[in-house]
């Protein structure tokens, strides 16, 4: 009898070990699923942005300088997608060419950036993926770079609503 309960006892242990095991595997995979179905979502939001032709478009031309300012060093241009009419921002791709081409390109929904790319000629392209304010997921982007892009992306987002 003292044989059984004391089998009873570990049994219970087990099954609790087991079930421990069970949630965490569970808790552990759970959000990735979820992560990976919103970057399919964002990367189908980029795509219908890229087609919609409805999108009102503001484009920035102008000549980038040394510290100085007295010396021109390269080129940007800036472009702005929004809504017809002008209040919601969409995307916006900013492109600096000095010895070498930067092509930005933030986009926005909800009034929150959820992706940034970046592409230069020389590296390979970098993303970040960005949901409610927080990091999802970034490819080929240090962690100090993608907290650059965050405050540009807050940055772009302040100058839109403040020209409106």
């Amino acid at each position: 009898m003292l044989f059984l309960e004391s089998f009873k006892n570990q049994q219970m242990k087990v099954n609790s070990i087991l079930l421990v095991l069970v949630a965490l595997s569970v808790v552990a995979c759970g959000p990735k699923i979820n992560n990976d179905a919103y970057v399919k979502d964002v990367d189908s939001y980029v795509s219908n942005l890229a087609a919609d032709t409805r999108l009102k478009t503001n484009l920035s031309q102008g000549v980038l300088t040394d510290d100085s300012g007295f010396n021109d060093v390269g080129t940007f241009s800036y472009q702005e997608r929004m809504s017809p009419d002008g209040r919601e921002l969409f995307h916006i791709k900013n492109v600096e060419k000095t010895d070498q081409t930067i092509t930005e390109n933030y986009y926005y929904k909800d009034n929150r950036v959820v992706f940034i790319t970046v592409n230069t000629n020389s590296e390979a392209a970098k993303k970040l993926y960005v949901k409610k304010g927080s990091t999802l997921s970034r490819v080929n982007l240090s962690k100090s770079y993608e907290k650059i892009l965050l405050n540009k992306a807050k940055l772009f987002k302040k100058q839109f609503k403040s020209a409106r």
